[in-house]
């Protein structure tokens, strides 16, 4: 269920931003205070994640092995992820992190499974996933599951063989996902909604919108045959110019690189399309 490699050679690129790795103050991308989370674009996972995106391999980029060493310093024993030493344990944390992981061609740990474990013991009765922050005063939607970490985690899940008991709870994400697709009510105790922005091309990967949205579904045979599947696919089809990505809302981190560039095609974001439509007309 996991994307096909990118064919497109990024070498360049790939070196470009490993030449990088010291730019926030700590090591393999993470902040001064060892933060892998900040800044947000190109923080230690979102930068593993696009590398991922690019077709980054441990064999063509053995430092690679190093950062994901380091990554794993912020596994707990229960196997979710903190983004620092201090922080809580978060679900949009670890799903970011393994969708990342899985991206990166020749990575295999066992401590992986761990953190799927983690993720599928955790579900919310609403079958989506959230942190166990509640802001008291706020109204019942705040209790709800947050869109954004749902479409993280049914994200990662794409790299796993995943067994019928497993995928019959995924399904419940999906659910829970879709019904947001239609209600746009800021869930969740990080109001994820569904705004403008929402629907701004944005590549890489890295936030809650319509790209991310279709593209992640799109890969579980539930979602690609539901009627809110196909208005989200179809929205974002309008977005298309002779069946190339325009980007809207890159963000600023990547946008000076080619695959990045605002209001122009992305070869990289067009072959995340052709991905959806295969996908599509597949199940």
């Amino acid at each position: 269920m996991a994307a096909s490699k990118t064919k497109m050679n990024y070498s360049n690129e790939i070196k470009s931003i490993i030449d990088r790795e010291g730019e926030n103050g700590g090591p393999f991308w993470s902040r001064a205070d060892g933060d892998i989370h900040a800044p947000h674009g190109n923080s230690t996972m979102d930068t593993i994640y696009v590398l991922g995106e690019l077709g980054a391999t441990i064999e063509n980029y053995p430092f690679l092995s190093k950062a994901f060493e380091f990554l794993f310093e912020y596994q707990t024993p229960d196997g979710s992820f903190k983004y620092s030493k201090t922080s809580s344990k978060l679900p949009c944390m670890t799903a970011r992190i393994l969708a990342a992981l899985g991206r990166i061609e020749g990575f295999k740990n066992k401590r992986t499974e761990m953190s799927y474990l983690q993720l599928l013991g955790n579900q919310s009765a609403d079958g989506g996933w959230r942190c166990n922050t509640v802001k008291l005063g706020k109204s019942p939607e705040t209790d709800a599951s947050n869109p954004g970490t749902t479409l993280y985690v049914l994200d990662a899940f794409r790299f796993r063989n995943n067994s019928k008991k497993d995928i019959e709870q995924l399904d419940k994400g999906i659910e829970f996902i879709l019904k947001h697709w239609t209600t746009r009510k800021p869930l969740g105790p990080c109001t994820f909604g569904i705004g403008s922005r929402f629907f701004k091309v944005e590549f890489p990967f890295l936030r809650y919108n319509l790209f991310y949205f279709v593209y992640t579904l799109s890969f579980y045979p539930k979602a690609s045959s539901d009627h809110r599947f196909l208005e989200a696919y179809y929205a974002l089809a309008e977005k298309t110019d002779n069946e190339r990505m325009i980007l809207e809302n890159p963000h600023r981190v990547w946008r000076k690189y080619e695959f990045a560039k605002k209001g122009k095609p992305s070869e990289l974001a067009t072959l995340r399309w052709k991905e959806i439509v295969q996908n599509v007309n597949s199940n």
